[in-house]
C-alpha cells in the first residue's frame, strides 16, 4: 500500500510539473525568424525549401514563426493563407546586406535558408544543395 501512495504522489508531481509548463511555454512562446533565399539560382529547391518550413512548422510546439525572405518580410506563418507565396517570384542574387532588414527583428532563433553561401553571424544555416 505504501509502494501505491508513493506512486500517486510522484503522479501528481510530475503531473502538476507538466501542467506549469505547458501553460508556461503556451503564455511565452520562442519566436523564430525564418527567412527564404529566393534568388534565381535557388528556384529549383523552392518545393525543398517549403516541405523543410512544413517540418519545422509540426516539430515545434511551442514556437510563433515569422516568415520573411531575402526581399522582404511577409510576417508570421500562422497568418499566411498561402504557404505558395512565400516563393511566387525568383529573381536577383542574395548577400549578406539582404538579411540587414532583419537585424532589429526580436527573435529567440533566426535561421536561414540557403545555399550556403552566406554564412551570416548569429544565424542557423540550412542549406539547399
Amino acid at each position: 500500500m505504501k509502494w501505491l501512495k508513493v506512486f500517486a504522489l510522484f503522479f501528481g508531481l510530475h503531473a502538476v510539473a507538466w501542467a506549469a509548463a505547458h501553460v508556461y511555454h503556451g503564455n511565452n512562446p520562442k519566436t523564430v525568424l525564418v527567412v527564404a533565399d529566393t534568388s534565381f539560382i535557388m528556384k529549383p529547391k523552392f518545393a525543398a525549401m517549403q516541405n523543410w518550413i512544413e517540418d519545422f512548422e509540426s516539430s515545434g510546439r511551442y514556437q510563433e514563426i515569422l516568415i520573411g525572405t531575402d526581399k522582404a518580410m511577409i510576417g508570421p506563418l500562422a497568418d499566411i493563407q498561402s504557404r505558395n507565396s512565400i516563393f511566387r517570384a525568383a529573381f536577383g542574387k542574395s548577400s549578406a546586406e539582404s538579411l540587414l532588414p532583419y537585424s532589429s527583428t526580436v527573435a529567440d532563433k533566426k535561421i536561414w535558408l540557403s545555399d550556403g553561401s552566406v554564412s551570416p553571424d548569429g544565424w542557423r544555416v540550412v542549406r539547399f544543395d
